[in-house]
C-alpha cells in the first residue's frame, strides 16, 4: 500500500465516480470483435515491470498498439486494484486489495477461477503486492506477512508461509528462487518450490521497494535511502550507496522500485529525487529533483527516434522524460493532478494516471502530445499481452484494442 495513499483519502463520491462512463476522447471508435483479433504474437507480462529489470516497457510487439484505441470489454473487481495483473499464456491474474484473485481468459474475459482469500490466512488488513506468475504458479505477498503460492491453472494453494513482517515489496521469481523484501529490513531469497529460505541479507531499514534482477545481481533499495547490489546466488553484498550521505543529500527513502537499463540502476526517493546508479559500482551517475513526492517506479525505454529515456511521474503533476545517460529533462507533460503510480511505455506511447483528474493519459513520446485519455484512474494504468492493452482502473480492468484506420 502506497504511503500517504491518495486513493485512501478520496471522497466517496469520487470513488463511486471512478468507474463512471468511459470517455474515449482522442482514442477513436470502433466495434469489438470479441476475440482479440489479428495475428500479432502474444507476449507475457508476468511480473510488475514485465521483465526482471522492471523496465515497464514493451517494445517490438508494442509498436502496433498505439492509439487510437477502443474498448473491447471491461470487468469490475469491486475493490481497489493497486497493482497490474500478471499476464501469462493468454490469462490475466487479477488481484484486488483484499487479496481476492481471479484468473481471466483474455480473449473473452471469461473468469476461469476465482479465489476469495480466507481472513484466517492473511489477517487484517489484507493489502497485497503485485501478483507474480512463474512456471505455472502464482505468488502473492500480503501486508500481513503471509506469502502464498497458488497453482495457476486451478487457483489452489501449493504452499504458504508466514514471514512475520509486513510485506509491501512485490516478489520477483528468477529460476528456482523468489526474491522479496520486508519491513524488518531483510532482503530474502526463497525457494519457489516450498518457500524455504535460501539466504537473507539484513539492511538498516524497511524494504518497501521491489527487487530487480540483471546479470546475476539483485538490486533493491530501503527506506533509509540506500540502494543495494547483491549477488543473486549467494546473497553477498556487492555494493551499497546511502543517498542521504551524497549530493544532493536529503532524508528521503525509496518506495520506488529500481529499473535496470542502459548500464544503470534507476530509482526515485519519496522526496522527489530521481537517481541513476552505475550498475557495476556504487557511484551515483546523476540525480534529478522534481521538488515533490514520488512513489511510483521509473520506466526505462529506448523508443526509435528518441534517446534512451527514463519516464517517471511526480506529485508536482508532471510526467518527466529524463535522458537516461545524463538525467537532463527531454520534456515533461502536466497531467493536471498528482501522479501517484508508475508509468508504462508501450510502442511509442507512455501511459500515466492521476486520481485527481480521474483520467489515464497516453502521451506520444516522439511528439510529446496526449493521444489517449480515458476516464479511469489507476496506479499503473496499462499493461499488454502484445495484442491488446489492459487498462487498470480503480476497481476495474478494461481491455482496449487498436482501432483500425
Amino acid at each position: 500500500m502506497l504511503p500517504g495513499n491518495p486513493a485512501a483519502r478520496l471522497p466517496l463520491a469520487l470513488l463511486l465516480g471512478v468507474l463512471g462512463a468511459l470517455a474515449l476522447a482522442g482514442c477513436g471508435a470502433g466495434s469489438s470483435d470479441g476475440a482479440g483479433g489479428g495475428s500479432e504474437p502474444l507476449v507475457d507480462w508476468p511480473t510488475f515491470g514485465r521483465v526482471p529489470e522492471r523496465t515497464h516497457y514493451l517494445p517490438g510487439e508494442g509498436r502496433k498498439l498505439n492509439p487510437p484505441l477502443h474498448e473491447a470489454w471491461s470487468m469490475n473487481t469491486h475493490a481497489l486494484i493497486e497493482f497490474p495483473p500478471a499476464i501469462a499464456n493468454r490469462v490475466a491474474y487479477v488481484v484486488n486489495k483484499y487479496g481476492d484473485a481471479r484468473a481471466v481468459r483474455l480473449r473473452d474475459h471469461r473468469i476461469l477461477w476465482e479465489r476469495v482469500v480466507d481472513e484466517k490466512l492473511t489477517g487484517p488488513p489484507r493489502f497485497v503486492t503485485a501478483p507474480v506468475y512463474h512456471r505455472g504458479r502464482l505468488y502473492l505477498a500480503y501486508l500481513s506477512g503471509k506469502l502464498l503460492a497458488l497453482d495457476a491453472r486451478s487457483g489452489k494453494p501449493v504452499w504458504r508461509r508466514n514471514m512475520h513482517a509486513h510485506l509491501e515489496s512485490s516478489p520477483l521469481a528468477i529460476g528456482e528462487t523468489l526474491y522479496l523484501g520486508d519491513d524488518n529490513g531483510d532482503l530474502l531469497a526463497l525457494r519457489t518450490s516450498d518457500g524455504g529460505t535460501r539466504w537473507r541479507l539484513a539492511t538498516p531499514d524497511a524494504i518497501k521497494a521491489s527487487p530487480s534482477h540483471h546479470h546475476g545481481r539483485v538490486f533493491v533499495a530501503d527506506y533509509e535511502g540506500a540502494m543495494f547490489a547483491v549477488d543473486a546466488e549467494s546473497g553477498k553484498l556487492l555494493w551499497r550507496t546511502n543517498t542521504t550521505r551524497v549530493k544532493p543529500f536529503g532524508v528521503g527513502g525509496f518506495y520506488s522500485s529500481p529499473s535496470v537499463a542502459f548500464g544503470h540502476v534507476y530509482a526515485a526517493r519519496d522526496d522527489g529525487t530521481v537517481y541513476a546508479f552505475d550498475e557495476r559500482t556504487d557511484r551515483v551517475a546523476w540525480f534529478f529533483q522534481t521538488g515533490h513526492f514520488i512513489y511510483g517506479s521509473p520506466a526505462a525505454a529506448h523508443v526509435p527516434g528518441t534517446p534512451p529515456t527514463i519516464y517517471i511521474g511526480s506529485y508536482d503533476k508532471r510526467l518527466y522524460a529524463l535522458n537516461a545517460r545524463t538525467g537532463k529533462p527531454e520534456w515533461h507533460f502536466d497531467v493536471g493532478g498528482p501522479i501517484p503510480g508508475t508509468a508504462t511505455v508501450i510502442g511509442h506511447t507512455v501511459y500515466t494516471s492521476s486520481f485527481k483528474t480521474r483520467e489515464a493519459s497516453g502521451i506520444d513520446v516522439r511528439t510529446h502530445r496526449r493521444t489517449f485519455r480515458l476516464r479511469q484512474a489507476g496506479y499503473t494504468p496499462v499493461v499488454s499481452d502484445g495484442r491488446r492493452l489492459f487498462l487498470i482502473g480503480y476497481f476495474g480492468l478494461i481491455g482496449l484494442q487498436p482501432t483500425r484506420r
